[in-house]
């Protein structure tokens, strides 16, 4: 219960105090509006709501409505018998998670709009109360099985005073915490490997910021994982166990635990390759390979001090044990469908046997009534070995010509044609199981045989075999910089050209059938489908999204996109906000001077 300082806005939903302190982190104004007023005209503000899905639009949007962001957290248990205590709850999507667990949540937040929003967000839910307060002066009754601070530390510079406002935001954080209780924190890294790949730090918008150590002393700062844990501990916090999400905090795909990193039979590479990017804008500009570059990091051991970002699970007591017992934890970051949705966990058994385990995140979820592939979630020994994938993505990374790159197809393509038989329409067809088969999803064992994993879908009949060859090379150079071999060509040309050298000959047909029925798998497992990924349309794209405008303006597309949102990103800023007044000050005194000045 609150301490009695507090009374609740019966129109807001919202506990405040009648001295708070304004509260300056701001999406903007318009940004917020638009939040609130999606929240309020959707009926589902759950966290599987397709509601809030067909609302994002951007990425303050995705950032606030997409069900990606609760793969943080989902590792933990949290139940009707705990308290938590959320820090900085901002517009309420991990406040949503945390309060269909059923634990009883106390959302803080200091920006009443902010809270408002929250509030909206949980509207349903009776064991989420939301205040708004700073931190330093919340005060409440009780304590809590945890705290969490996401995405908040690094602005305590701005808002904690004291010598080291980020170990004076510990401190308090901790004295919200029972005996035994746990602080769940999460931030990036000061020296993520993104941010030597060029991309601009998350909180000052400019590229090699942190790196160079530029933070200002009353600005957001983060900081690298032994200064992190030393802050922790003069915090109090002896126990400290680091767990490493990708590509970051704010979008996971896939969580990696410390002993994952000492496991030699798990290829934490591999899992890599397809979690090394992100949704922000800030990941059309990279100087190199980052899934190449994460492969030399690991065999390094250096992969805890460049991870993009850090979750850490912190204690009093040095007598605590570990929080998590897996390896590995493995999410879909898309917009599936929530019957769709999986968590995959990869984990050391009794007999020390590494083991596959799914499970559906909403097992209650119905399917689509037009449903026509069998979504399958099983159970699996891992396998150790390579993945085909990092083969082809090596090649991309060195530039490799159209006839090397093709040559690196070839024994996914062999593995094909050796299981593929002719249909009743004269094509090759494959057996229904093959929809996955895609070099994603073989593993090269050390003795060169290959493995099919992860057959996530199935067709009761056969299926083409040209669809399964067309999802997998573009599956394959997705996400790759762009190779000088394949500009100029589109999808359809590059799929064509790759299975030529490899002795395949798709006719136009079987390609556009191949496409419709890409789209047609995509608009039943999607609540959101891409224009691009409709019918032939995907034929004509080209295979890098930031094409140039024509052949006398190289590059000028891909550079006027980048900088459309590197303006986004930086009028999204604290110090941008916070130098607002002056702005306009300076405008103001500038068009009087000029008024003055005319003769």
């Amino acid at each position: 219960m609150n301490s009695g300082i507090y009374a609740l806005d019966p129109v807001n939903g919202v506990w405040c105090r009648s001295d708070h302190k304004p509260f300056i982190y701001s999406d903007g104004d318009a940004t917020e509006t638009r939040l609130l007023a999606a929240l309020r005209q959707c009926i589902d503000v759950s966290a599987q709501s397709t509601e809030l899905l067909s609302c994002i639009a951007d990425w303050p949007s995705e950032y606030h409505f997409s069900s990606t962001r609760h793969n943080l957290l989902r590792p933990f248990a949290f139940d009707h018998t705990q308290r938590v205590l959320e820090i900085g709850c901002g517009c309420g999507a991990i406040t949503r998670f945390l309060g269909e667990s059923q634990a009883q949540v106390v959302a803080l937040e200091g920006s009443r709009r902010r809270a408002q929003i929250a509030s909206e967000r949980c509207r349903d839910l009776e064991n989420v109360s939301i205040y708004c307060d700073n931190l330093a002066d919340f005060r409440f009754d009780g304590k809590f099985d945890y705290v969490t601070l996401i995405g908040v530390l690094e602005y305590a510079p701005l808002f904690v005073a004291g010598e080291d406002p980020v170990v004076a935001a510990l401190e308090r954080a901790r004295s919200f915490l029972k005996d035994g209780g746990s602080l769940i924190l999460a931030i990036e890294n000061q020296l993520g490997l993104k941010y030597f790949n060029g991309c601009a730090e998350d909180h000052t918008g400019i590229p090699y910021s942190g790196i160079n150590g530029l933070y200002e002393s009353n600005g957001p700062a983060t900081f690298g994982r032994h200064a992190l844990s030393e802050k922790l501990s003069r915090a109090g916090f002896r126990f400290q166990e680091f767990l490493f999400p990708f590509p970051d905090y704010k979008m996971p795909g896939l969580i990696l635990s410390a002993p994952a990193l000492a496991e030699a039979r798990l290829n934490v590479a591999d899992l890599l390759i397809q979690n090394s990017g992100g949704c922000h804008p800030e990941n059309y500009q990279r100087a190199f390979a980052e899934d190449q570059a994460w492969r030399v990091v690991s065999e390094n051991k250096l992969l805890p001090e460049l991870s993009n970002s850090f979750l850490v699970v912190a204690r009093s007591d040095t007598t605590a044990t570990q929080e998590v017992g897996w390896l590995a934890k493995m999410y879909n970051r898309s917009n599936r469908r929530p019957c769709y949705q999986l968590e995959t966990t990869i984990l050391r058994d009794e007999a020390m046997t590494l083991t596959v385990q799914k499970r559906r995140l909403f097992p209650a979820a119905p399917a689509p009534q037009n449903e026509w592939l069998k979504h399958v979630a099983a159970d699996c020994t891992y396998h150790s070995g390579s993945l085909m994938l990092g083969t082809i993505h090596r090649a991309m990374a060195r530039q490799a010509g159209i006839d090397e790159l093709a040559a690196c197809f070839a024994p996914w393509l062999r593995y094909l044609t050796m299981h593929s038989r002719a249909g009743a329409d004269g094509a090759a067809h494959l057996p229904g199981n093959f929809v996955d088969c895609i070099p994603a999803n073989l593993v090269q064992s050390p003795n060169g045989e290959l493995i099919y994993i992860d057959a996530e879908w199935e067709a009761e009949e056969t299926i083409p075999l040209a669809w399964v060859v067309s999802r997998g090379i573009l599956n394959s150079l997705s996400g790759c910089l762009e190779n000088e071999a394949l500009k100029g060509l589109s999808n359809g040309q590059c799929i064509t050209r790759i299975a030529r050298f490899n002795g395949m000959n798709p006719s136009e047909a079987e390609l556009d059938v191949a496409a419709e029925l890409e789209s047609r798998l995509f608009t039943n497992c999607f609540s959101r489908v891409r224009a691009t990924s409709a019918s032939k349309d995907n034929l004509s794209q080209p295979v890098f999204g930031y094409y140039r405008l024509s052949n006398n303006m190289p590059g000028l597309q891909s550079e006027l996109e980048w900088l459309r949102h590197e303006l986004s990103r930086v009028k999204s800023t604290v110090s941008w906000r916070i130098t607002a007044p002056l702005r306009v000050a300076w405008n103001l005194l500038r068009n009087i001077w000029r008024r003055n000045s005319k003769p």
